[in-house]
């Protein structure tokens, strides 16, 4: 946000002229004072020329002053211009000394962050559409050949059952095809659309229902996990089984980025655009609850969109694992990226979570935790607020 308390170009050229108007009166009553008892042959060619050499002084600091307040901030603002035409969207421009030159940095900032979120947006689009070619590729030319190697390796166990050393090599075949399986299911999720029959649910309630699962498989039984679900109103419109699979995605990649025990938190609140400085405190604490952190640019042109909801759903899903490198920030949406060891993850989960959470109108991103791990912020859109789920009606057709 800019700084309103920062001085306008006028008020600072205004103090400029005052200060040297005010000097060279000055200099001329002092130098008449001093020079009263010469000639006026030669007093006033005196008079003149510190009068020229105070004129002279002014303009100088005057010309240095419009340099520093308008030339310099305009440089910047023309090379960052030129940068966004040029489709970079990285350069900045730097926070200037006045007010308006401030305020035209910070739109100038808010568009180009918003022209690379819309640019990674559209690269995300084409993405899709590519995953959609490749999954029906595959679910056609490779779905057929591993449905009849799992029905022969099938026969073949039941042939040998009596034949020593046979079950472990057709035990190894039969969970490579499973893996097979679920790559290919994971990506036809992740690529293809699908008719909604959305309705209004309580999100508090699918994680409570999450959670009870998780908790009942062993899943979760060597971690402790802690709620803060603040948000009993906190009504989306989705299909309750989406919901699901973004919190079991979500709760499984943060048991795997901790090893035999840690700490996972769920918070869920009602909370506004409004990003404040303060760092974000506990639900006991006597002070709201702000943002932890800046959100990322992709959070930030979700808000800035004309159709966004001045309040919406947010849910934080954090852990005391590793963490994500701040240069995986992005890449860890994308499909078949993983920071698993082989053969750990397909690379789809978050890929799938973050397809789902856009479909439904909202953004996710990544931060540091303050558990020491990764936290996954997701805002959504709450029911009634304009914002509604994406349909493959409205969506971009995928083949």
């Amino acid at each position: 946000m800019p700084d309103t308390n920062l001085p306008s170009i006028h008020d600072r050229l205004q103090r400029v002229l005052i200060a040297a108007s005010a000097g060279l009166i000055v200099a001329i009553i002092t130098t008449m004072w001093f020079t009263e008892q010469l000639p006026a042959t030669v007093r006033w060619p005196i008079v003149v020329l510190l009068v020229f050499l105070v004129a002279l002084l002014s303009a100088s600091i005057l010309q240095r002053q419009v340099g520093e307040l308008i030339e310099v901030p305009l440089e910047h603002c023309v090379a960052a211009a030129d940068a966004m035409a040029r489709g970079d969207a990285t350069n900045m421009v730097p926070p200037a000394t006045t007010a308006e030159f401030n305020m035209l940095a910070s739109s100038i900032n808010r568009m180009t962050e918003q022209m690379a979120a819309a640019t990674q947006s559209r690269m995300r689009v084409e993405k899709l559409a590519t995953m959609g070619r490749i999954a029906a590729g595959i679910s056609h030319e490779i779905g057929n050949p591993v449905s009849a190697i799992a029905n022969y390796a099938h026969v073949l166990r039941m042939r040998t059952k009596d034949v020593a050393g046979t079950t472990e090599p057709i035990d190894a075949l039969e969970r490579e095809i499973t893996r097979i399986d679920r790559i290919m299911r994971g990506l036809l999720d992740y690529a293809r659309p699908r008719r909604l029959t959305p309705k209004p649910i309580v999100v508090d309630e699918v994680i409570e229902d999450v959670l009870r699962l998780l908790a009942d498989q062993g899943i979760t039984r060597r971690f402790k996990v802690s709620r803060e679900l603040e948000a009993p109103t906190g009504v989306v419109y989705a299909e309750r089984h989406d919901l699901e699979q973004v919190f079991v995605n979500l709760m499984l990649n943060a048991v795997d980025a901790m090893d035999r025990e840690g700490d996972i938190v769920i918070r869920s609140r009602i909370n506004d655009a409004s990003f404040g400085d303060s760092v974000e405190k506990r639900r006991t604490d006597p002070f709201p609850q702000k943002w932890a952190h800046r959100p990322s640019k992709r959070a930030l042109a979700w808000l800035a969109r004309p159709e966004s909801p001045p309040t919406f759903l947010q849910v934080v899903m954090a852990d005391s694992g590793t963490g994500v490198a701040p240069e995986d920030a992005e890449r860890i949406f994308e499909p078949f990226f993983s920071t698993k060891q082989p053969g750990k993850g397909t690379g789809l989960g978050l890929a799938i979570v973050a397809s789902t959470i856009e479909n439904l109108g909202g953004t996710i991103w990544v931060q540091r935790a303050r558990e020491g791990g990764a936290a996954f912020v997701i805002l959504l859109p709450l029911h009634g607020s304009g914002l509604r789920a994406v349909t493959p009606e409205s969506s971009p057709a995928v083949n």
